[in-house]
């Protein structure tokens, strides 16, 4: 459990502990006085805090007419808004023998303007924190100035140190249920400064730290609603005035689930618009754990009910989020257990997408872009899809920014009224130029996989499809299983602090197996996903703009030298070598000790690397229906003057969305079932039980 700073109360502020931080003000001289002895210095022997402070000195003697000094800080300070409502204190000392004189601190615009009175004093006292309400806001000098009419000889001294600018003099607490008692230390001498409980209806307290010397350390002790369960104890931090601070229990043994991960807004005609919220608490054990009183809270684009429930005898405690009527966006629930002597205090958290409308296909429309169900124009962009569970990006300009536009919110990209895209939207760039243009950048719904983590799960001697299926029900992403194909291959395997993607990818690799994201947000999982003649076709002259062919000759390999656990196997490809001279690798396998079993591996490596591959980039004109070709599916090419004709498999498809019809394909001349040619070939060795 611990506490996290969410809002900084501190502005700005220097220490005095450099002479840099002052210049002279217009006064810098003293006027109509000749005999006057005046200086600035760091002072390392009075100070109230930190190295030093700084000092001014003014001696006089026979002095007859008036003078005056002013000495300003050397940069402008935040003082807040500039409607006002921040704070500025600092600490003084002041000694003086005659005369009558009069001090005063200044927030000036420009350094010789005398503007907002901090304080005025005059007399003798010691290190004394004045303080300030900071009514005009705005970036300000802070200025010293000091006058006298003096009356015989007279001699001052006048020391200033720390100065701090905070937004308030009060300190909040946040993430609080009602009955919750939070008390707030000084570290230096485990002073209590002040203790308040939550109100019922509320989330949050307000503790008083005026009379603090802030920044400072303090920690706090919260409490449960009984008043005498202490959950927590912090350490020290640095605070100030107008911090807000967020208490949250640990992950714990809480955890949330949640009917749908879609509903709408209230004035939205369609449904649904509620969600069942379901937090089960167990024991540390693992077993569920009954009467617990479960606390749950919902952000402004939803609202929770009940405030809270008791478990039943799974663990289990409900309530509902339900939208509001125009809010939509991300409605995060919060599940809190106080905690007791049995199960410690831990929360829980949930995200439902509330959508602004139900998305409506357009087939007569190249393009059509909505976020979070909130309809925007489209300029230009593009976006690719391959069948991989490989992430893929997407990239949209828009005529105009738009409040609405939600961050984090779910992508659906329609061409020709289709779903072809579906992924999170998480850049804004708003670019002012001539032209000014804002484009809106995501990613594919592997987003969701890479948001979350999976902190530790230990499996023996399980399936591929069990595996996926545990970490997609047990680690809530957003996506859930499609169609996982059994399999015999068992794996044992420790998967701790990874995310999602990279732990059912670590699955994927280990049977060399692929899994593809779906549109509905399913997960495929499968050892091919294999494809199929389309029946399009592409001609160069007719419906072809251009053609990458590249053929990497760099990765052949007709000889192929293989060792073993003391054996060793050579293969060759005599008409190859003839043709292309010899190209040798050497490949390691010392898990492999049968001779029969490393031959038969170093052919399979042979007859993978023996011919070129072959990569094509091709920009068309797809005059075809969505959906008549699409990733691992094959395409029929004649482009004559890069030496293609035949089939090829699609690879990868990217739109450029400022013309449905337009497309780029990526192709390869292997008709495999593998995207890599080292995952058949990992494939094949697992095959023989090495």
């Amino acid at each position: 459990m611990g506490i996290s700073k969410t809002v900084s109360g501190y502005l700005d502020g220097f220490s005095c502990d450099s002479k840099s931080d002052w210049q002279s003000g217009y006064g810098a001289s003293f006027f109509n006085c000749a005999d006057v002895v005046h200086a600035a210095c760091i002072d390392t022997a009075t100070k109230h805090e930190g190295a030093a402070s700084t000092r001014v000195l003014f001696a006089s003697y026979s002095a007859i007419d008036a003078w005056s000094l002013e000495m300003s800080s050397s940069r402008l300070l935040d003082c807040g808004p500039v409607g006002g409502g921040a704070h500025i204190r600092l600490w003084n000392k002041h000694w003086y023998q005659y005369g009558d004189l009069d001090n005063a601190i200044y927030l000036n615009t420009v350094p010789t303007a005398r503007e907002e009175e901090v304080y005025t004093t005059s007399g003798t006292q010691d290190w004394t924190m004045k303080k300030h309400t900071i009514v005009t806001g705005g970036m300000r000098y802070l200025s010293y100035w000091t006058h006298d009419e003096p009356i015989g000889t007279f001699s001052i001294k006048n020391w200033v140190d720390r100065v701090v600018i905070s937004t308030s003099t009060e300190l909040t607490v946040t993430g609080l249920t009602p009955g919750q008692k939070v008390e707030l230390y000084r570290s230096s001498d485990d002073t209590k400064i002040d203790e308040e409980t939550c109100a019922g209806g509320a989330s949050s307290v307000v503790l008083d730290v005026d009379a603090e010397d802030f920044p400072e350390q303090m920690y706090m002790k919260i409490y449960g609603t009984d008043g005498a369960t202490l959950l927590e104890t912090t350490v020290s931090y640095s605070m100030s005035g107008g911090d807000t601070w967020e208490w949250a229990a640990d992950a714990g043994t809480l955890k949330l689930t949640r009917g749908d991960f879609i509903i709408y807004r209230g004035a939205s005609d369609a449904t649904p618009k509620s969600t069942a919220i379901t937090a089960n608490l167990k024991t540390p054990a693992g077993a569920d754990y009954p009467g617990a009183l479960i606390y749950f809270q919902a952000n402004a684009n939803g609202a929770i009910s009940p405030s809270s429930d008791t478990t039943d005898s799974n663990g289990n405690a409900h309530a509902t989020l339900s939208s509001l009527t125009t809010n939509f966006g991300l409605a995060v629930v919060k599940a809190t257990w106080l905690g007791d002597d049995n199960v410690p205090a831990c929360s829980a958290y949930i995200v439902v997408h509330v959508f602004y409308d139900a998305e409506v296909p357009d087939s007569s429309v190249g393009f059509q872009l909505y976020i979070e169900g909130y309809p925007l124009e489209v300029v230009s962009g593009k976006y690719g899809i391959n069948s991989q569970g490989k992430p893929e990006s997407v990239e949209v300009e828009i005529p105009e920014w738009d409040s609405n536009i939600v961050c984090f919110g779910l992508v659906s990209i329609y061409r020709k009224g289709v779903n072809e895209f579906a992924g999170v939207y998480t850049v804004p760039d708003r670019h002012l130029s001539d032209a000014p243009r804002v484009t809106l950048r995501g990613i594919d719904q592997t987003f969701l996989l890479i948001d979350r983590v999976i902190d530790l799960k230990i499996y023996s001697d399980k399936t591929p499809a069990y595996i996926v299926n545990d970490l997609l029900t047990g680690f809530d992403s957003g996506i859930t299983a499609g169609t996982l194909t059994p399999s015999a291959d068992e794996l044992t395997l420790t998967i701790t602090s990874e995310n999602m993607l990279a732990a059912i990818q670590r699955v994927c690799d280990a049977v060399c197996w692929n899994f593809r994201l779906n549109l509905d947000r399913t997960l495929d999982l499968a050892e091919t996903f294999g494809g199929s003649p389309s029946g399009a076709a592409f001609t160069e002259g007719i419906d072809i703009f251009d053609v990458d062919a590249t053929a990497d000759y760099g990765k052949i390999a007709n000889w192929v030298r293989m060792v073993g656990d003391g054996v060793t196997s050579t293969k060759q490809d005599g008409t190859n070598i003839m043709d292309q001279g010899p190209h040798q690798i050497a490949s390691f396998q010392t898990q492999i000790s049968s001779q029969s079993t490393l031959d038969t591996v170093c052919q399979a490596l042979l007859d993978l690397t023996k011919d070129r591959s072959e990569t094509e980039v091709l920009l068309a004109y797809d005059a075809y229906d969505p959906g008549t070709f699409k990733p691992e599916d094959t395409i029929t090419v004649t482009a004559p003057s890069v030496g293609m004709a035949g089939e090829y498999q699609i690879k990868r498809i990217e739109r450029d969305m400022t013309d449905g019809n337009f497309l780029l394909l990526e192709l390869s001349n292997r008709l495999g079932q593998y995207w890599e040619l080292d995952e058949a070939y990992r494939r094949m060795v697992k095959d023989l039980s090495v």
